[in-house]
């Protein structure tokens, strides 16, 4: 992980932890800790919303400039900084608040710590959410989903990925996938 990346999950963390409150690595940098590998361009958080006026400042300070910055998703680039690409997501609704509790703390290496990270049907659930938000990324986002299914398929909560598939109105995809792991 470039230090850049390292900073901007270290910036958040800590930001997180002063303010009380939760945060979860979700995207890209969210992926290898379920077996797939991807390159990305910036670090993704899931943060309750109580900790985004904490954040918005902790990443102006740290030099980053505010792209985006709405009640429900803040983007940050990096500008002259020593971060990366930042992108926040808030959570304000019992489904988000419930991706937080679950997230579990994983070690990453270079930080020598470890980071809360959204389990595997929350992160498809967010991928289902991103593609319904910004369909331009459809091609990258449903890859993913479908390499976190076929490397996770079998530990999967059936029922949480439904709930998502059908709050996104796509449950004929998700019964087409059941249909198909059950062929393998």
């Amino acid at each position: 992980m470039p230090s850049r990346f390292a900073e901007s999950i270290r910036v958040t963390l800590d930001v997180a932890e002063r303010g009380g409150f939760r945060v979860a690595l979700i995207g890209g940098f969210a992926l290898p800790f379920y077996g797939v590998q991807r390159a990305t361009g910036d670090v993704d958080f899931l943060t309750e919303h109580k900790g985004a006026d904490a954040l918005h400042e902790a990443l102006l300070e740290a030099g980053a400039i505010c792209l985006h910055r709405s009640r429900d998703t803040a983007n940050y680039d990096p500008g002259e900084s020593r971060l990366s690409a930042v992108d926040l997501v808030y959570a304000r609704r019992p489904r988000a608040l419930a991706m937080l509790e679950r997230a579990q703390p994983k070690r990453v290496r270079i930080l020598r710590r470890s980071v809360p990270v959204v389990d595997v049907e929350a992160l498809i659930g967010l991928k289902l959410q991103a593609i319904a938000n910004e369909p331009s990324r459809r091609g990258l986002d449903e890859a993913d989903i479908r390499a976190l299914l076929a490397a996770r398929g079998p530990e999967l909560d059936l029922d949480r990925l439904r709930d998502y598939y059908r709050l996104f109105d796509r449950e004929a995809e998700f019964r087409k996938w059941i249909r198909e792991s059950r062929r393998r």
